[in-house]
């Protein structure tokens, strides 16, 4: 009853009109496409008419940016120049940004609020995956004269946050705003064209694109047998593993004791298990945190890139 009532008013006023948004280009709908960009530029992005649901997600976004904003505040790091006004470009291309931030230099600040699947790609394939957005905030650091963004990223279904530091790139956004000036200034028409950017801006100028360049095909039945055989004896030996260290020692939450008691040797048919105590030093972030702040934890922290190789069986 009442959902109907809500979609039914949400589908009626349509979405919310913004009227500090210019039309046509905007910093946030730039893309490495000039075609791309003469299509938002003449107002077809916007064509199709909205469902509730997706006028009520657009809204959605809106609102966690909020939220997060509270929630660092909370920790002491405060988002300045919220919705501070830029412009790029010889035609003036207009945004306003999500807000900066300082802690050991000062950053362009930009948030997302995704599901899961955007949130997963991202994660594994970082910017690069995300050209639109990658632009925007490269016309942001831009127009605000700075060379780092916080691209900060909440998934939406369970409150998990990530961020990545993305670098200004001159060489990917200069031609961009190139492209947009001469569309809005000379009014210039692109040829549509088949790049590396077909699959994620969504016109479908030459149908549905996929994009493979980050997968490799091969053939080798062999080796693809021996890993599912040898991962299903390393699940079974885990689970048999497992078993037995509780019976000897006990649960890992303590929650059941082992045989070994209270003692630091036991000798069982042909196996030895001893208790060891190893003594390190360690940081806690928590601490650091509390002692020096958000500006401590910073000094502190290294950031680096850990590769990872995740094997998974799927249905031929």
């Amino acid at each position: 009853m009442l959902s109907e009532i809500l979609m039914t008013a949400v589908s009626a006023r349509g979405r919310v009109p913004r009227p500090d948004r210019e039309p046509g280009l905007s910093c946030s709908a730039l893309f490495p496409c000039p075609y791309a960009l003469y299509k938002i530029q003449k107002g077809e992005v916007w064509e199709e008419e909205l469902t509730p649901q997706q006028i009520l997600n657009m809204e959605d976004g809106w609102f966690q940016e909020e939220e997060s904003v509270q929630r660092l505040k909370e920790i002491g790091i405060i988002i300045r120049d919220r919705q501070a006004r830029v412009d790029v470009g010889k035609s003036h291309i207009g945004g306003r940004i999500d807000g900066t931030v300082t802690l050991d230099k000062k950053r362009l600040w930009e948030h997302k609020a995704w599901g899961s699947a955007p949130y997963d790609w991202f994660l594994a394939k970082g910017i690069d995956i995300r050209p639109g957005e990658k632009a925007q905030v490269n016309a942001y650091m831009l127009g605000m004269g700075l060379d780092e963004c916080i691209f900060f990223v909440k998934r939406k279904e369970n409150n998990n946050y990530l961020d990545v530091i993305v670098p200004l790139d001159k060489d990917f956004i200069l031609p961009i705003i190139g492209w947009a000036d001469r569309i809005r200034l000379e009014n210039w028409v692109p040829e549509p064209k088949l790049t590396q950017y077909c699959a994620h801006c969504g016109f479908n100028c030459f149908g549905p694109v996929l994009d493979f360049s980050w997968i490799t095909e091969a053939k080798a039945p062999e080796m693809a047998e021996k890993w599912k055989q040898g991962d299903k004896l390393v699940k079974v030996g885990s689970m048999l593993k497992e078993e037995a260290r509780t019976f000897f020692v006990g649960s890992r939450d303590g929650q059941a004791k082992g045989i070994i008691g209270d003692r630091d040797l036991l000798v069982t048919d042909g196996l030895k298990i001893t208790r060891v105590i190893q003594h390190r030093m360690d940081i806690r972030r928590e601490l650091v945190l509390r002692e020096f702040g958000p500006e401590g934890l910073v000094k502190v922290m290294e950031e680096k890139d850990v590769t990872q190789f995740r094997f998974a069986e799927v249905e031929e």
